[in-house]
């Protein structure tokens, strides 16, 4: 049964969290609201930069071009914008950015040609470089293997030997990515980002109840109260806890909200997230809040100072990142036994809905279950901290 003591302390952490400005800034409206804008903002200007890259004009610098008269036919026929470069070489312009990609022609070409030899040229470009840079690299390359195969093909049967003999082999595609797959491999930020705003939603409060009143020295009159310690701290954890789920509440509706505004459409892939799927991503992060804030709870409590306690706490947001980042560079095939690991199934169950998968009642239910085994685990030994006489007082 709850205790009147814990009620007492629930409703004062959240009531008094509410009236901070600072809290709510930071936690509801700078992470849950702003946090989905950002990322449609964000995702907006990606897709406008690179689609708009794609289809504007190669403006290609030419080295020696009046040595392929041939391939420069070939060139503008594709519609580019063939120009000179300056007195710079082709490296040094490379390495100032002032070209994505440059073409020379080998001296030796015209003779190469006409012998039917090899003939070689010269692409000059950043493989390091990010973005959209790449693909005037591509579209440079593709035009110059798109030549070399039509002329081979006319060398071929001019000697009488039909070109398809080239072809010994030929590869019939099946790309079974279907495009909620190609739109969450888009989306594959997705679950950093949900988990990264719940832990973020319960900081402030985590390390204010701790730290924060140990700072104020308001936490040793509130224990003299003839309450249990538990009850407080469990207060003050479910307080904390309140928090984080508010703000998953939040980002959830935001991004809900702003999602018939993505550019899928554009990009010929699909997202969908019905209000069913987003209610089982949030019951698989629903016991996260528990143990995100218990384990902030735990680390503030060995800090002296609302600071020092900050500092600690703002390190933990990497230990969500690993399974984030693992999961966007690596195809892992999920297995049930992962979804007893906290972080990692909350990472796989979401990118299984956003590719359009089930990911199962099983899985679903070790989720939730095995994360919150973990959480309450941590709240025990949260609790059980403050009744050390050595943990209530900063100095």
């Amino acid at each position: 049964m709850i205790s009147k003591a814990f009620k007492t302390v629930f409703k004062k952490e959240v009531m008094e969290n509410l009236r901070d400005k600072r809290t709510v800034m930071s936690s509801l409206v700078m992470g849950a609201v702003l946090g989905p804008l950002l990322m449609l903002g964000l995702f907006h200007v990606i897709t406008n930069v690179t689609k708009g890259k794609a289809e504007e004009q190669l403006e290609l610098p030419v080295i020696n071009i009046q040595s392929a008269q041939n391939l420069e036919k070939h060139l503008l026929s594709q519609g580019v914008k063939i120009i000179e470069l300056d007195e710079k070489s082709p490296e040094q312009a490379i390495k100032d950015k002032d070209h994505d990609v440059i073409l020379e022609i080998d001296e030796g070409y015209s003779e190469d040609m006409s012998s039917g030899q090899v003939a070689k040229v010269m692409l000059y470009y950043d493989g390091s470089a990010k973005g959209n840079s790449n693909i005037s690299v591509n579209k440079a390359r593709s035009m110059i293997n798109a030549y070399s195969s039509s002329i081979g093909a006319i060398r071929l049967q001019l000697r009488g030997v039909s070109p398809g003999i080239m072809n010994v082999i030929s590869i019939e595609n099946h790309d079974q990515a279907s495009s909620e797959s190609k739109g969450a491999q888009m989306m594959s930020f997705l679950p950093y980002v949900l988990i990264i705003v719940l832990f973020s939603g319960s900081m402030y409060l985590a390390i204010d109840t701790t730290a924060g009143e140990k700072e104020r020295k308001s936490l040793e009159p509130l224990f003299l109260n003839p309450v249990s310690r538990t009850d407080i701290l469990s207060g003050k954890l479910a307080a904390t806890i309140s928090f984080g789920l508010i703000t998953l509440v939040v980002t959830v509706i935001v991004f809900k909200l702003t999602l018939p505004f993505y550019p899928m459409k554009k990009l010929g892939v699909n997202l969908d997230l019905s209000m069913y799927k987003l209610l089982v991503i949030f019951v698989a992060l629903m016991p996260l809040a528990v143990l995100a804030s218990a384990i902030q709870t735990i680390i503030a409590s060995f800090s002296k100072s609302f600071k020092e306690a900050q500092t600690y706490v703002g390190m933990l947001i990497i230990i969500p990142m690993i399974p984030s980042m693992i999961l966007m560079l690596l195809s892992v095939k999920e297995k049930l036994w992962m979804m007893a690991v906290p972080i990692l199934s909350q990472n796989l169950i979401i990118n299984q809905i956003i590719r359009g998968e089930d990911p199962g009642a099983a899985a679903i239910l070790v989720t939730v279950f095995s994360t919150l085994f973990f959480g309450l685990l941590l709240a025990w030994i949260a609790v059980r901290l403050y009744n050390k006489e050595n943990m209530l007082f900063a100095d």
